[in-house]
């Protein structure tokens, strides 16, 4: 399951809660600190790591697609 993080309308409490797409969705979650339902989720960013390189110029053989400006991962500058 997904943690997901709210804000509270009424406190302003901010806080997380690990729970389903459904839940999240039902309107049921309620904020720990005053009870209330009136929350605004709060959308964080995240990392992916992925394997293998997302430059072609990186892997070998290929120039860089970006003429150099993708910040020498390829190590084409």
């Amino acid at each position: 399951m997904p943690f997901y993080t709210f804000t509270c309308n009424s406190c302003g409490k901010r806080f997380e809660v690990r729970c389903t797409i459904a839940e999240k969705d039902s309107g049921s979650i309620v904020c720990p600190g005053c009870g209330a339902n009136e929350l605004d989720r709060v959308f964080e960013g995240f990392s992916v790591a992925v394997k293998g390189s997302s430059c072609p110029g990186r892997d070998g053989g290929s120039p860089c697609p970006s003429a150099g400006r993708c910040g020498g991962c390829c190590g084409n500058r």
